[in-house]
């Protein structure tokens, strides 16, 4: 296994959902996602947020809404990677059949999915 998958701390499923990303001055940016995790996204845009930029998620996966509160962690080129910092129960619920439909290795997000659970927010 290489150095960079070492540092994941949990499995990414590749994906393209269109999602709307709001900036602290509520500006909206649409985005695209690359992969997404119980952790957080990498998404490609047009505009780029500062590192830093406290911002709230809304996708859509299979006809549900996932909602989310995160922090833009990185951001290069056309590319910015969200940690998750809050995500609403029924949004971690429609997130985790989500990932769990798509994964390659059900079994694998199943138990990283299981470790998660004490972080998860209130509210989003």
């Amino acid at each position: 296994m290489d150095a960079r998958r070492e540092r994941r701390r949990v499995t990414r499923v590749t994906t393209a959902i269109e999602a709307e990303l709001t900036g602290p001055e509520g500006a909206a940016l649409s985005i695209r996602l690359e992969n997404l995790s119980v952790v957080g996204l990498r998404a490609t845009t047009s505009r780029l947020l500062p590192e830093g930029t406290r911002c709230r998620i809304e996708l859509r996966a299979d006809g549900d809404t996932v909602e989310a509160r995160g922090t833009v962690v990185r951001a290069q080129a056309n590319s910015l990677a969200i940690g998750f910092e809050e995500l609403p129960f029924e949004s971690y619920e429609r997130l985790r059949l989500f990932l769990l439909r798509q994964a390659d290795d059900p079994a694998v997000i199943a138990e990283e999915l299981s470790d998660r659970l004490g972080f998860l927010g209130e509210s989003a």
